[in-house]
């Protein structure tokens, strides 16, 4: 997440300085999964909501990231209309190599890591096991995690490679809850309430992969579990209540692509199907009352019960070379899904309203681009395509009884996305990457209130528009330095009737209104120095700086987000044996928001920590 919110066009927000999300373009919006992340193929999106963990990600064992920003549901289906950040975990080489790293910082920050990879005759493999403790820069948060991921392959044939991979994740932490105004104002690192989590994820996924000349086949089966025990408002500034969550996820990803020249152009055609079954048990607990420390005695039986998800995909997709510096792609693809919603409690009061348990859906949505490259160093490329994401479980049993009451079923979101754009390496000293791009969402999910303020539920209520521009630069002027910076400019706004409270007894309709936590600019830039090169030491310092512009921190855009810089440094000496590495984050101790909103007229804050140090030492084999 550190590396990707450098991007053009990535969000990244930080609530509890714990637990980081990442948004692609702002699409990620409301208690909802962002982008669909993919470790070697295995989706890792989990949970009711279908979020990533971030801060569990092999992050010492990845080898590249591929991020596709925008809906591509042509080809990884409706979980990626928000986006695709495709992970692909290092390689064995013929030697056995590695990394042992140690690291510590402020706030008792402890990072430990262990990576191995390599291969042996037929056989490669990687390996990593790491460790993170550490308090949170609230009071009386913390965050433990143990994890251990990699893959074992086997080359069968030249062109043909069989890989199984695993991850076991054990984390626990407890993230404080948000501030008033007033709170933050008296004691910013404060705690009046927190949480607790302890999740148990397994991951696990089987990769065939056939290269042939005029073939290739990808296919992917996998299954995952997570095991979480969930405890909010443990002081009892609200009613305390537990949460048990057990799901069990197991699919299967098909991909058979022909060459085969067509009109005597090259010609690529692609077809392929998914399958996703996601099953959920869920156990919700309450205390008796908002007393801390009573044990959890009352079941909340609308957010109790089993939930299963399944979804049905088929795609196609081909590209053709229309001449030597053309290429059109062209991509449809079908989805089916069906939900099965099993809550203890009747949504219908036993028959007075009509409540739909098992919604099902199916879609259709295409996809096309031209790449034009009139020389090597040059592109451009145009785009459309359209993607949808259905509701995820908590949508579901959290507007139950309003869904019954007010006869409505939710329904999947639509995102459409157009997208120009140039890639153009001028140079050594400069590199240009510019998009510009709009994507729609029409039957976006959201809280729902009528004109007179009364509450709906989460409902299909509204449509947004978010259109901007992305730049990067990059480049290395001279030997001894480099840069890279990055520029988005979002305009994210709703665009149709939509009723929001801006307070407790006041209503209005946000048509035309900027969407909550997307600012205007955002910029990221990156200075790296050679300070000293001699035999085989480099010294090399870091210099990073970002900066965001205000941002809307509540749907009737009365309060915004003051805009705010950080600089960041680090300097590292390297050696082919070993790293050794000083840092410093927000040097200038800037007082600044992981995560800041507004609702019914009340802010609320989650601070973020202010100048951090940081220091640590790898050795390499």
């Amino acid at each position: 997440a550190e590396v990707l919110k450098k991007l053009p066009g990535v969000y990244y927000t930080n609530a509890s300085g714990l637990q980081p999300k990442i948004s692609l373009r702002g699409t990620k919006i409301g208690m909802s999964g962002g982008a669909l992340v993919l470790i070697n193929g295995i989706p890792v999106n989990m949970g009711k909501f279908g979020y990533t963990d971030f801060a569990s990600l092999p992050v010492e064992n990845i080898q590249r990231v591929e991020v596709v920003k925008g809906p591509m549901s042509s080809l990884y289906g409706g979980d990626s209309a928000r986006g695709v950040i495709n992970i692909i975990t290092k390689g064995g080489g013929e030697n056995l190599k590695g990394t042992l790293s140690v690291s510590g910082g402020s706030y008792n920050d402890q990072r430990y890591s262990a990576l191995a990879y390599g291969a042996n005759e037929n056989f490669d493999y990687n390996l990593n096991v790491k460790k993170r403790i550490g308090d949170g820069y609230r009071d009386d948060t913390s965050i433990d995690n143990d994890s251990f991921n990699g893959e074992l392959g086997y080359q069968i044939s030249d062109d043909t490679r069989l890989a199984l991979y695993l991850q076991l994740t054990d984390a626990e932490r407890l993230l404080a809850k948000s501030l008033t105004r007033e709170q933050r104002e008296e004691n910013p690192r404060q705690a009046p309430d927190y949480s607790e989590t302890e999740t148990t994820d397994f991951i696990s996924g089987l990769n065939l992969e056939v290269e042939k000349q005029n073939y290739t086949i990808h296919s992917t089966i996998y299954y995952k579990n997570r095991d979480k025990n969930y405890e909010n408002y443990k002081r009892a500034t609200r009613t305390p209540y537990q949460e048990e969550l057990n799901e069990d996820i197991f699919g299967a990803r098909f991909m058979l692509s022909l060459k085969q020249p067509l009109f005597n152009r090259e010609n690529t055609f692609s077809i392929g199907l998914d399958y996703d079954h996601d099953s959920s048990e869920l156990t919700t607990m309450m205390a008796a009352d908002k007393i801390a420390g009573l044990p959890y005695t009352v079941k909340d039986p609308k957010k109790s019960g089993d939930f299963t998800r399944q979804e049905l995909g088929f795609f196609i997709q081909d590209e053709f070379k229309i001449n030597k510096s053309l290429i059109l792609t062209a991509g449809l693809r079908w989805d089916f899904f069906d939900f099965s919603n099993n809550p203890e409690y009747d949504f219908s009061e036993n028959g007075l309203y009509s409540y739909d348990t098992d919604p099902e859906f199916d879609k259709l949505n295409p996809r096309v681009s031209l790449n034009y490259l009139p020389k090597d160093d040059l592109s451009f490329y145009a785009g459309y395509s359209q993607s949808y994401r259905a509701p995820n479980i908590y949508d579901y049993y959290a507007s139950g009884s309003y869904s019954a009451e007010f006869a409505y079923t939710l329904q999947p979101e639509t995102y459409t996305q157009y997208e120009i754009g140039s890639r153009y390496r001028m140079s050594e000293w400069l590199n240009i990457d510019a998009t510009l791009f709009h994507i729609q969402i029409e039957d976006m999910l959201d809280t729902a209130y009528d004109s007179d303020g009364n509450y709906m539920g989460k409902q299909n209520v509204s449509e947004a528009s978010l259109k901007g521009f992305e730049l990067g630069l990059s480049g290395t002027p001279f030997d001894w330095f480099s840069y890279n910076l990055s520029y988005t400019y979002t305009d994210a706004r709703y665009s149709d009737t939509f009723f929001a409270k801006v307070s407790r007894t006041e209503t209005v309709d946000v048509d035309g209104n900027r969407l909550t936590k997307i600012p205007y600019h955002k910029v990221n830039v990156d200075l790296d120095f050679t300070l000293l090169q001699r035999n085989s030491y480099q010294l090399m310092w870091n210099v990073n700086l970002f900066a965001q512009s205000e941002y809307e921190m509540d749907k009737g855009n009365t309060v915004q987000y003051d805009s705010y810089a950080l600089i960041n440094s680090k300097l590292r000496l390297v050696h082919e044996k070993f790293e050794v590495f000083v840092a410093v984050d927000n040097i200038f101790d800037k007082d600044y928001d992981g995560y800041a909103f507004a609702s019914s007229g009340i802010e609320y804050y989650y601070p973020a920590a202010g100048t951090r140090f940081a220091a640590g030492v790898s050795y390499k084999f």
